[in-house]
């Protein structure tokens, strides 16, 4: 009787929850291409992330080459490519 007394009295701490927020900056690819094609690619504004600007200009190359040459599906499918990285890099 006087356990389930006791073992109501003693509550756990409240779980603690660690918030992590990386701030990055908005990532500006400069691109030079030759016959159609990306030839070169760096970040000109990079994110803050050396992996993220590496991978948008992966692909970027990929994209771009692989036949999206309008702005903004290039912007879309760059976006895809490099949070999938970071889903992939951050185990989610």
């Amino acid at each position: 009787m006087i356990l389930p007394l006791l073992l109501a009295a003693v509550q756990a701490p409240p779980a603690q929850h660690d918030v992590v927020v990386a701030a990055l900056h908005r990532l500006r690819i400069a691109t030079q291409v030759e016959g159609g094609k990306v030839k070169a690619c760096q970040a000109r504004v990079s994110s803050g992330d050396a992996e993220i600007d590496r991978t948008a200009c992966e692909a970027t190359v990929a994209c771009f080459n692989g036949g999206v040459t309008q702005p903004e599906p290039l912007a879309d499918c760059v976006e895809v490519k490099v949070a999938a990285f970071v889903r992939k890099r951050d185990g989610q």
